[in-house]
């Protein structure tokens, strides 16, 4: 037994999920999630996670993406200090070696994406809204943490990236 679309929609809505379907999409629907320290290019504190539903209900993906990181360049004395694609590929490699199910990239145009992909492998096993949202707040926490750490590289004059990672939680 897999889940549909159509049986997740439901769930969410049976719970009081608010979500969003993308245009032009059947497979997937769009949940906004609270952040504490992450805010996005309009300063609102919160991310958007996308979760899909592919092989034919197998798998689920969440997908949080774009990061938004150009407001981190910016120390306290309102220096501009940018981070290179080969900075943030480093940073991510690293903290993708400590975390489980996932793993945060970096695409060509320097803008990090995070996956959380969930195997529904089980014949019982379904997708609901209660594990949606604890997977979407974990994805929160892991943007704030991914967040905390380009700040404090930017903010700290770091450049050592080893140094930074050891304050990883």
């Amino acid at each position: 037994m897999t889940t549909t679309i159509n049986e997740l929609i439901q769930d969410l809505e049976r719970h009081g999920i608010a979500f969003q379907i993308p245009p032009e999409t059947d497979d997937r629907v769009l949940i906004g999630v609270a952040t504490q320290q992450y805010f996005d290019d309009v300063g609102n504190n919160g991310i958007a996670v996308q979760v899909c539903l592919a092989e034919d209900g197998h798998i689920a993906y969440f997908v949080q993406a774009p990061f938004f990181v150009e407001q981190l360049y910016f120390n306290e004395a309102g220096e501009y200090r940018p981070i290179f694609q080969t900075q943030l590929l480093e940073i991510t490699n690293q903290i993708n070696n400590k975390v489980k199910f996932s793993s945060f990239s970096v695409d060509d145009e320097g803008e990090v994406l995070f996956v959380y992909a969930l195997p529904l492998e089980e014949d019982n096993q379904q997708l609901g809204a209660k594990t949606v949202a604890r997977v979407c707040d974990a994805i929160a926490d892991a943007a704030d943490e991914f967040y905390r750490l380009i700040k404090e590289y930017v903010e700290d004059d770091l450049d050592d990236i080893e140094e930074l990672l050891a304050k990883f939680d």
